[in-house]
């Protein structure tokens, strides 16, 4: 019997690349830019609807709403606040009939409810658990703030991604730490279904041009921690790491969202083409599925939205999606 990895078709929405963060890892952040435009978000999402992605990721730099020009471009363009856009730019593309799943950093619990209504899924990485670490390499961020916003997530019933940076500077005690803080949010309140394991890749705008090395013993360890524990899947960006069939095989099930378009956060970093990406899994006895970014688990426990169900439903009727689950509990 083949071993089953899944995919996203998923386009890429930045809300703004503002962000109140300095991490020396990350080179996404312009302070200069404002926020994205009706106008170019439609075009986009009309490009994703047509070159055949059914998710859109919506992201952005954290704590946006400090910005004091996105708080005037907000007031002028009729919105009570960075929640409320990013709110009605997912309703956009509800309307487009995509899913949206958005990570645009630490929220309140009443933020977060209010985009989970408008969201199919939502995530936020922990990152690393090491406050030392944290201090040097990105010390705008609270790890305790963060697992609340993963905890909370939890109370609110939102499928939820969340997940390590790997090669930062850190043990593997603390990935192994990262991991086991996330597996008993998990045990407590069943709401993870995918936890990334994402090396560090820099680029020409990340402060830290060095990244250190993880070994496939090192990441072996981390899939069998999740696997052995959990009903969590494993992601691997496919396009981040040339070891990602290695580590399929090894337990990894989840090659993250693959676009046509380009990787907002490692832009030097091309998706595989997902026919060619099929031959070459299915080579080594591996069928390569496509998942809706609410895994099946979610969809069965009936962990979405009124908002969200009319597009489910449609996506799920069609023929590629037929091995997922619909009917509720």
């Amino acid at each position: 019997m083949r071993k089953t990895v899944t995919y996203s078709k998923s386009y890429t929405l930045i809300l703004t690349t503002y962000c109140s963060n300095n991490c020396s890892y990350c080179g996404f952040k312009n302070n200069d830019n404002g926020l994205i435009t009706d106008s170019k978000v439609k075009k986009l999402l009309i490009f994703a609807k047509s070159t055949g992605h059914w998710e859109i990721l919506v992201m952005s730099g954290e704590n946006a709403g400090s910005s004091l020009t996105i708080k005037k471009q907000l007031l002028e363009r009729g919105y009570s606040d960075y929640v409320d856009f990013a709110s009605s730019m997912c309703k956009l593309i509800l309307d487009h009939g995509l899913l949206p799943h958005t990570n645009i950093g630490v929220l309140k619990y009443d933020e977060l409810e209010r985009l989970h209504n408008v969201n199919a899924s939502m995530g936020l990485m922990l990152e690393d658990i090491n406050k030392e670490l944290g201090r040097r390499i990105h010390p705008g961020k609270n790890i305790a703030e963060r697992l609340r916003v993963i905890e909370d997530a939890g109370k609110l019933k939102i499928p939820f991604t969340s997940g390590i940076i790997m090669g930062l500077g850190e043990t593997q005690k603390d990935r192994m730490e990262s991991i086991k803080a996330l597996l008993r949010l998990h045990a407590r309140y069943n709401h993870i279904q995918e936890i990334i394991l994402q090396n560090f890749v820099p680029n020409r705008n990340s402060k830290m041009k060095q990244t250190a090395t993880v070994s496939i013993d090192d990441y072996n360890e981390l899939i069998e921690l999740i696997s052995k524990n959990s009903d969590i899947a494993v992601q691997i960006p496919q396009n981040l790491n040339s070891c990602f069939k290695d580590l399929m095989l090894k337990g990894a099930n989840d090659l993250g969202g693959i676009s046509k378009g380009k990787d907002q956060i490692n832009p030097q970093k091309t998706w595989g083409n997902i026919p060619s990406l099929k031959r070459e899994l299915k080579s080594s006895g591996i069928s390569l599925q496509p998942r809706l970014p609410i895994y099946s688990k979610y969809i069965k426990m009936g962990w979405y939205t009124p908002a969200i169900e009319p597009v489910l439903m449609k996506l799920l009727s069609l023929k590629i999606f037929s091995h997922n689950i619909i009917a509720r509990n």
